[in-house]
């Protein structure tokens, strides 16, 4: 174990030691590229508390060699950077593992657990996710933001529910920029370094043959990750398996019902929000109704007419349950971080 800066160069050995050899108890989920572990590190009689992130081959995307040690070295020298350092949706990297066939990271927080496994789930409350959007579109309005002149946007790419992992306070950190392009990393979008589009589930496919620098393919995947947040829906490997519906499909086939029951109604005034979410006492139906139309909005065939993720914050910051629960959400200090 060697400190590099204050990031630790860690073993494969060490990774294992810190999850229980990968063990089953421990198993968080998947992402796109690998898999997630709760771990612990214990020295002294304290426990750090972690999460441990392994890359493998994938199965389901096209590979070439050489793909994931670019991108984790792309991951460290991300969250090793003074523009990521203690920022709100991105966790702080304890160390990673660069070794001949076991690349990993190890991120400096107690995980929950990730959204995707969350959405289903009736415990996961209004409040709560309303939270996680708030933050996450707050992470992405600084990611898509010019930081000078030299610097283009950062661009994610490959945003999902299952790359959102939640603290024990539901803080969301984003835990993978596989396809990031933009920022400190060369413009990919001219390069095409990348030969994966997106992850499925999450991909525009109405504008994927297009070049975006814009970020507003990003907004299209937080547009669908609002979605499943909102109506309890989330696309699975199963669904991908059968060739079943983005969750912005069905979300698209319901607008239809609804433009075809009232077509008098320009845009159709309606509420994805699920009868269990609903229900609570945080709920208010205009936020419901409000809440779909900005999904609606972010997933719109056409790129142009898609919001910024500028616009989408100062959207959410209207909400009534976020001017009611400001501070349990952290309103001002996104409002101070933003500029808003």
């Amino acid at each position: 174990m060697e400190l590099e800066d204050d990031v630790l160069s860690l073993s494969y050995e060490d990774l294992a030691t810190y999850t229980d050899n990968f063990s089953e108890s421990n198993y968080l989920g998947h992402f796109q590229f690998g898999e997630f572990y709760r771990g612990k590190i214990v020295s002294d009689e304290q426990t750090r508390h972690v999460m441990v992130k392994i890359w493998e081959v994938p199965e389901t995307y096209h590979y070439r060699p050489g793909d994931n040690e670019g991108r984790l070295m792309d991951e460290v020298n991300l969250l090793r950077h003074e523009l990521a350092m203690n920022r709100p949706g991105l966790a702080r990297l304890y160390g990673y593992c660069l070794e001949s066939d076991h690349l990993g990271v190890v991120y400096d927080f107690k995980p929950l657990d990730s959204v995707y496994n969350l959405v289903l789930k009736d415990d996961f409350t209004w409040l709560q996710r309303i939270k996680v959007t708030l933050v996450f579109a707050h992470l992405l309005k600084f990611l898509h933001t010019r930081k000078c002149s030299y610097y283009k946007s950062f661009i994610v790419r490959n945003l999902d529910c299952a790359h959102l992992v939640l603290d024990e306070d539901y803080n969301p950190k984003l835990c993978d920029f596989g396809l990031i392009t933009g920022g400190i990393f060369p413009d990919r979008t001219i390069y095409k370094c990348h030969h994966v589009i997106g992850s499925y589930g999450y991909i525009d496919l109405s504008g994927w043959y297009a070049d975006d620098p814009s970020g507003k393919k990003d907004v299209y995947a937080f547009g669908t990750i609002l979605l499943s947040l909102i109506a309890k829906r989330v696309y699975t490997e199963e669904a991908r398996h059968v060739d079943g519906p983005y969750v912005s499909d069905w979300a698209w086939s319901i607008y239809r019902k609804h433009v075809k029951e009232d077509p008098e109604s320009k845009p159709p005034k309606f509420s994805l929000v699920h009868q269990s979410l609903a229900a609570e006492p945080d709920y208010n139906l205009g936020d419901g109704l409000d809440i779909t139309s900005l999904a609606y909005k972010c997933i719109d065939a056409d790129l142009n007419e898609r919001p910024t993720m500028n616009q989408v914050l100062r959207y959410l910051l209207r909400l009534k349950v976020v001017k009611r629960n400001a501070d349990f959400l952290g309103v001002n200090k996104l409002m101070r971080e933003s500029g808003l």
